[in-house]
């Protein structure tokens, strides 16, 4: 009797054991379920309709240089076309040319901080849903297959980056943030 009580006590012990050692994992398409979201075609629209208007004036300027372009090749073409002119001209062509260059970076800049902006609520209630499926579903891990990031994991005590640090000898390097002073 006392035999079948332990080897009950055994098998429940090591059911309870491989029970909790299974883990529950996910994946998740999050273009499908962004491109899906209407803030994230709003964001799109907005950054779209943006640029747009950045084409608009670049527009205008890369035309400004084609007509200084040829004005420049019509002077230096023409016969007695001083040469205080002509240089006068190639300067202006190319103080156009570094105008265009400083408003084409300053376009790329403010068109991916606007997306950027305008992404992280977007994200924000993505992950948040996320969780909560996870959660609610028992699931472990949850992986992006579109990133290969995990898109959701336990904040609990599976992280085991300290213990690999102890076991090669390294300890974790704290990160201050130091002021910087202004210049």
């Amino acid at each position: 009797m006392k035999k079948n009580i332990v080897a009950i006590l055994v098998a429940l012990v090591a059911l309870t054991g491989s029970v909790n050692a299974q883990q529950k994992i996910g994946h998740i398409n999050s273009l499908d379920v962004l491109e899906a979201m209407p803030e994230f075609k709003a964001m799109n629209a907005d950054v779209t309709k943006q640029k747009e208007s950045y084409t608009k004036v670049l527009e205008g300027m890369y035309g400004d240089y084609d007509k200084k372009q040829k004005e420049l090749q019509g002077l230096s073409q023409t016969p007695g076309t001083p040469d205080a002119i002509l240089e006068t001209k190639i300067q202006e062509l190319q103080q156009l040319q570094e105008r265009i260059q400083v408003f084409e970076n300053k376009v790329n800049e403010d068109l991916q901080k606007l997306q950027v902006d305008k992404m992280k609520p977007i994200n924000d209630k993505y992950l948040a849903a996320v969780k909560e499926v996870a959660k609610a579903n028992g699931y472990s891990y949850v992986i992006d297959i579109v990133s290969g990031a995990v898109a959701y994991y336990p904040e609990d005590n599976s992280d085991v980056t300290d213990l690999v640090m102890k076991k090669l000898g390294i300890t974790r390097v704290v990160k201050t943030t130091t002021p910087v002073a202004p210049k």
